[in-house]
């Protein structure tokens, strides 16, 4: 009896406090270092997909740890240079908010129930160029919001302004909510816990996925029997015997795309007539104010218009 009441207690912990953001509080530690060689991977096994731009993160379980796998990736692809836009899908759960301490009255579920405009709702984290939408109120109804028409427009507009949108969903085999996104995600990653997980309930999982016709870019594996110590867990990558990488690897892969990629990092503290046309201000049907031109200059590009023609 009281070894279930530990394990709920810390299956909670995540809910109730966030997720430890290692690749952020300790870049240098073992742990950030194989969030990086997953980052990596996931890169290389997304190269063939056409304008890859969302990536969904699931479980088959409750607490594989699927979300703190999706918010240090998210933290580690921002620390590569790229805008990311990290989602709280997760209706049942939460734990963005937790982990960056934003408020949760308002956000995704806001924006497709209420009509807020996300442009309002995402908050801008001490990573550089790391963005956080929370899930907002939990709704009655999270399948019936994910699945909406309405979704799909927010996702697009989200991949119009990021360079990557990474969503935190929910056990596949637990809710119907993450079946909901799938076919608007450009690709999926799995996430089990050795020695937690149950191995009908990854293969099911992983047979849900491929009904769907998503890309599923891998498996990430928790072990935590092979602890490091101070996060208390170890991290590894499975796509094929042939899609592993070491560290070393990673360092010469960074170094070509340097020199021959010439890539820059992308910048929300200033506006251009190309970033506005990027952001489709000229559709906004709704005629600015001079003042309120003036307020936009000083946004991010990505806050000075709305997702759909008509502001909803």
């Amino acid at each position: 009896m009281f070894g279930r009441k530990r394990k709920s207690l810390k299956n909670n912990q995540s809910a109730r406090f966030g997720v430890p953001l290692v690749t952020k509080d300790d870049p240098q530690n073992v742990v950030s270092e194989q969030f990086r060689v997953l980052r990596a991977n996931i890169d290389f096994a997304s190269a063939a997909i056409k304008n890859f731009k969302t990536v969904l993160f699931t479980s088959s379980e409750m607490s594989d740890g699927k979300s703190t796998t999706a918010q240090n990736l998210a933290v580690a692809w921002a620390q590569a240079g790229k805008s990311v836009l990290l989602v709280d899908a997760d209706l049942r759960r939460p734990t963005i908010d937790k982990t960056f301490g934003i408020d949760n009255s308002r956000g995704l579920t806001t924006i497709l129930a209420m009509g807020d405009q996300p442009a309002d709702m995402i908050v801008q984290t001490e990573v550089q160029g790391l963005f956080v939408l929370a899930s907002g109120p939990l709704p009655p109804n999270p399948s019936e919001l994910l699945g909406s028409a309405k979704m799909i427009q927010l996702i697009d507009w989200m991949k119009a302004q990021f360079d990557l949108v990474v969503i935190d969903s929910t056990p596949l085999l637990m809710v119907p909510d993450a079946q909901s996104l799938l076919p608007r995600t450009d690709g999926v990653v799995l996430v089990a816990a050795l020695g937690k997980t149950k191995k009908r309930n990854l293969l099911e999982a992983v047979h849900i996925l491929k009904l769907a016709k998503v890309k599923i870019l891998g498996l990430v594996s928790r072990d935590p029997n092979r602890a490091d110590k101070g996060y208390g867990y170890k991290y590894g990558y499975d796509y094929s015997s042939t899609n592993r990488m070491t560290t070393e690897q990673v360092a010469q892969r960074q170094e070509r795309m340097d020199r021959h990629s010439g890539y820059q990092k992308a910048s929300f503290q200033t506006v251009d007539s190309k970033v506005l046309a990027k952001a489709n201000i000229a559709n906004n049907p709704i005629e600015k104010s001079k003042e309120e031109k003036d307020t936009d200059i000083n946004k991010p590009y990505w806050q000075a218009g709305s997702y759909t023609e008509n502001g909803r």
